[in-house]
């Protein structure tokens, strides 16, 4: 009989924070970015994104989207810990307390420079772009992660913004995954952004994917830049358990036994889609922990959804217990 770990979800991330504000569709085309996709911005594209904010008008908040899971999940009581690099400035220890106040344990290298930054402009249709700033932050080395964090888990959760680019946070992230294979820890990856899917889908297939993992996230058009169609049972290619996020169709999540879906909440205003699926995933989560039937699961991840899309902001304050009995 296994033991109990100690910690439900452990998340590595890019350590971002996400400073976000809503600007007409104009001025975003104008900005250079494309709706839904995100960009690594220089420091011309900082100073004319810095021309566009309102201080007045900014939320300010930690974000990377393995950290939105676990800001959620925490919320819904489960116990988790974050993996990750900030510099030695006021973002970076803001980050740092921040999660520590909502009850996450952080195990953060701390080095000399500039904090990741995730400039995030809202549409007036809700939809989001990013312009990323990465500073310290993917300078997370194999050697800073902890083992006994990594076998203490009941999932190792990440994402492919991890795998953006040549950087120590992916060999550190795949150096993580070794650890979780070799613990009876699962391992959790979300696709992310199909743009980013498309650029290291060769490295994924080889690195990530040699061996099954245990859930894997995606929305639509995640799933189909992996697959290159629209049969997304085929991702079963790479992992036990298939969970596509479908918007305002809902959810449906593959197994080799076939398929389940559920709907949506209905919506009648949609603010903000940041953070929609990370929110969803941390619902998942929480079902999966409690070891609810999946459409449950998928029902508490829709209606995470649902609700943090009604406001600005990846993450919600609000914390809720037996979430299944009240949805």
């Amino acid at each position: 009989m296994s033991r109990e770990k100690k910690y439900q979800v452990t998340a590595i991330s890019d350590a971002l924070t996400d400073i976000i504000v809503e600007l007409d569709d104009e001025s975003i085309k104008k900005l250079g970015l494309k709706k839904g996709q995100s960009i690594v911005i220089d420091d011309a594209m900082i100073e004319k994104f810095r021309s566009v904010l309102d201080k007045d008008k900014m939320v300010i908040s930690p974000g990377g989207s393995p950290t939105n899971v676990i800001y959620g999940a925490s919320n819904l009581g489960l116990k988790c810990a974050f993996l990750g690099c900030v510099g030695n400035d006021d973002y970076g220890y803001d980050y740092i307390n921040n999660l520590r106040e909502n009850n996450i344990d952080t195990y953060i290298s701390i080095k000399k420079g500039d904090s990741g930054r995730c400039f995030t402009f809202i549409g007036t249709d809700g939809e989001r772009s990013f312009g990323l700033d990465f500073g310290i932050t993917k300078q997370l080395y194999p050697y800073e992660i902890l083992h006994s964090l990594i076998r203490d888990s009941e999932y190792l959760h990440f994402s492919a913004y991890e795998f953006r680019g040549n950087n120590p946070i992916n060999e550190a992230t795949r150096y993580a995954i070794e650890i979780a294979r070799k613990s009876d820890t699962k391992i959790s990856f979300d696709l992310g952004d199909s743009g980013v899917i498309l650029e290291a889908r060769d490295q994924l297939k080889d690195k990530l994917f040699d061996e099954k993992i245990d859930i894997l996230f995606a929305n639509e058009n995640e799933a189909e830049a992996l697959c290159g169609n629209r049969k997304f049972e085929d991702l079963l290619q790479y992992s036990k358990l298939v969970v596509v996020k479908l918007g305002s169709e809902g959810s449906i999540a593959y197994t080799p036994e076939g398929s389940i879906h559920v709907d949506a909440y209905k919506v009648d205003h949609v603010k903000d889609t940041n953070g929609a699926g990370d929110n969803f995933q941390a619902g998942f989560f929480y079902g999966l922990h409690k070891k609810l039937p999946l459409n449950i699961c998928l029902k508490i991840g829709n209606f995470l959804a649902s609700n943090i899309i009604k406001r600005i902001g990846a993450q919600s304050q609000v914390k809720i217990e037996g979430i299944e009995y009240i949805i």
